[in-house]
């Protein structure tokens, strides 16, 4: 082999191996069922269009319905290399990220894409929630959203005031919208999603918060026969992160790949909550039998002054830290707000 020859076969091995190695497949940890919206519109939304931005380069393998570990496990998976990304909850994990949970607060706005965006913005790198928990935990946000307003739903007592809450076993996913529950009077009860249903079923518990779109998804439907959809207790957060240690090895052109399907999925889902939230709440009542409650006025004002109360305590109870809980509850407040 003449040495041109040989020139040319070396480049074409060292073409062939940078274009290998230039393709990555990402393990993808999700707690959710796969026939969650947030799976369906968000997390399937966001590897296709990650895959389709990237030209091929980017595939995934998605582990659904806590295969890989359950809700609070998820962080971490991302800092021991067992998954790649990860669906990061933290009402979960509120000692990872205390903060994070300002966009579950009861009484801010009910557009779901006014909190994603939020959240969003405040985790990108410069800003306070990335400065405050993403960047020490060793993570990236990619995507941000919400499952839409909490509301109350219940196996039997219909809830129109407040009072009506009393001493109530009510599931939470924890964080404030368990200081929620406790300010309204209920026994809260911190409770992975897959274990409400039999919880339910057994009556362990009373009622739920819950989102209204996600009722049938877990299929509580049949368990739950009262629902109060017009005041909200909060939200929770979705986020679904990458680890740094994974993203500090992928091409520029990789990771402006996951940057951008992270933005459209964070605006595709947010806009999927917002529509779909009327629908599912009329289907729950006109398919499933599940009667409709509503607070009036005077009850709605009421639960806002506990509302205020929690949100008096969420800044409280976390100040001291390095980044301040009011300018964090601040900053949120101001963006969702504008």
């Amino acid at each position: 082999m003449t040495k041109n020859v040989f020139a040319l076969a070396l480049g074409a091995g060292l073409g062939m191996a940078a274009s290998a190695q230039a393709e990555v497949k990402l393990t993808f940890a999700d707690w959710q069922v796969p026939a969650a919206s947030t799976t369906q519109q968000a997390a399937k939304v966001f590897m296709d269009k990650a895959t389709e931005l990237s030209n091929g380069e980017i595939t995934f393998e998605y582990f659904p319905a806590e295969q890989l570990g359950k809700g609070a496990e998820m962080l971490r998976l991302l800092q021991t290399g067992v998954a790649d990304i990860a669906h990061v909850s933290p009402a979960y994990i509120t000692d990872k990220f205390p903060l994070l949970t300002v966009s579950e607060l009861p009484g801010m706005p009910l557009d779901s894409c006014a909190l994603a965006n939020a959240v969003y913005d405040m985790a990108q790198p410069g800003g306070l929630l990335y400065e405050s928990e993403f960047k020490p935990n060793g993570v990236r946000l990619l995507l941000a959203g919400n499952l839409g307003p909490y509301s109350i739903l219940t196996t039997e007592k219909p809830i129109t005031t407040v009072a009506d809450l009393a001493g109530m076993n009510i599931r939470t996913a924890g964080g404030p919208m368990e200081m929620t529950a406790t300010e309204l009077g209920a026994n809260a009860i911190r409770m992975s999603g897959s274990e409400t249903l039999p919880s339910l079923s057994r009556g362990t518990l009373d009622g739920v918060l819950w989102p209204i779109p996600l009722v049938e998804d877990w299929g509580l439907e049949d368990a739950l026969t009262q629902m109060t959809p017009n005041l909200s207790t909060g939200s929770f957060v979705v986020t679904y992160s990458i680890s740094d240690s994974v993203w500090d090895g992928l091409t520029e052109s990789q990771q402006a790949a996951l940057t951008e399907a992270g933005k459209f999925a964070t605006g595709q889902y947010c806009a999927f909550v917002n529509e779909t939230w009327t629908s599912s709440r009329d289907k729950l009542e006109t398919v499933h039998g599940i009667k409709v409650s509503a607070f009036s006025d005077e009850e709605i004002a009421k639960a806002q002054a506990r509302f205020d109360v929690v949100n008096e305590q969420w800044v409280e109870g976390l100040k001291g830290r390095p980044i301040s809980s009011q300018d964090v509850y601040d900053d949120f407040v101001k963006r969702v707000s504008q």
